[in-house]
C-alpha cells in the first residue's frame, strides 16, 4: 500500500474515533449505536497491508466493546467475544500492544459478569493473563484492573493491595469513578475501603534522597524512568506507550 493510502487510512480511522468519542460523551445511546456502526464500517475497510491496520483493529475492538455495553444477554456476550478477537489480533501484530492487552482484560471481566460456572472461570483466568501481560509491558499499569478483578472474585485482601499499588503508581481513576465502579461496590463494604479512599489525596512525604536533589535534578530523575510509576492515560483508543 502506498504512503498516500496509509495517510488516508489513518485520517479515516481518526475521524471515526472522534465521532465515537463525541457520541459517548453526549451520553446518547441511539447516537452512539449509529456512530459505532459507521465506525466499524471504516475500520473494516482498512487493508492488512496498511500501516494503520493494527490501530484500526484496536479501534474496531473498542467499538465492539462499547456496542456490547448497549446490549444484553447472548448478544452482549457475542460482542464481548468479538472484541476480544480483535484485541488478540492486535497482539499478534504487535506483541507489546499495551492498550489491546488492557482492554481485552476489560472485555473479559465484563463478559464474565454475564457468564456462569466454567465459562466464567475461564474468562477471569484469561483476564488475569492479559493483565499480567500489560504489567510486563508497563509496570503497574494494570493495578486498578487487577483490583477490580479481585473484588468481583471476592478476594478483598488482594483487592486492597492492588488498589494501593494503583495509587502508588498514580494509575487510579478519579475518586468518584472508583466509588461508582460496579466492580467496586462489594469492596466498598470492607472496613479498609474508606481509609483507602482518604489516602488517595493524603500528602506524601518526600524521601530523603529526593529532598537532597535540586529541582532540576529531581525532574530529570523523574522523567528518566520509562516504565516505573508512570501514569498511563487513555481516551478509550490508545495509551501513549503504544505510540512508541
Amino acid at each position: 500500500m502506498g504512503l498516500l493510502d496509509s495517510v488516508f487510512g489513518k485520517s479515516k480511522v481518526n475521524a471515526a474515533n472522534k465521532k465515537v468519542k463525541a457520541a459517548r460523551e453526549a451520553n446518547d445511546p441511539v447516537a452512539l449505536e449509529k456512530a459505532l456502526a459507521g465506525a466499524i464500517t471504516i475500520y473494516q475497510s482498512i487493508g492488512s497491508d496498511s500501516s494503520v491496520f493494527k490501530d484500526a483493529l484496536y479501534s474496531w475492538g473498542m467499538a465492539l466493546l462499547y456496542s456490547a455495553r448497549l446490549k444484553q444477554g447472548a448478544e452482549a456476550m457475542s460482542l464481548y467475544e468479538e472484541a476480544g478477537k480483535k484485541f488478540s489480533f492486535c497482539l499478534v501484530a504487535k506483541p507489546d500492544y499495551l492498550a489491546a492487552a488492557l482492554d481485552w482484560s476489560v472485555a473479559l471481566i465484563e463478559l464474565a459478569a454475564l457468564q456462569k460456572g466454567a465459562a466464567q472461570a475461564a474468562s477471569y483466568a484469561l483476564a488475569k493473563e492479559k493483565l499480567t501481560l500489560a504489567d510486563s509491558i508497563h509496570e503497574g499499569v494494570a493495578s486498578y484492573n487487577f483490583a477490580c478483578l479481585h473484588a468481583v472474585e471476592g478476594d478483598f485482601d488482594a483487592c486492597k493491595v492492588a488498589l494501593e499499588l494503583a495509587r502508588d503508581y498514580k494509575n487510579l481513576p478519579d475518586e468518584q469513578d472508583i466509588l461508582n465502579d460496579a466492580d467496586m461496590q462489594v469492596a466498598k463494604t470492607q472496613s479498609w475501603f474508606d481509609g483507602f479512599i482518604a489516602s488517595i489525596n493524603a500528602p506524601v512525604k518526600a524521601d530523603a534522597e529526593t529532598e537532597e536533589l535540586s529541582a532540576e535534578d529531581a525532574e530529570a530523575k523523574k522523567t528518566s524512568t520509562v516504565y516505573t510509576k508512570n501514569q498511563v492515560k487513555t481516551d478509550g483508543y490508545k495509551v501513549k506507550y503504544d505510540d512508541k
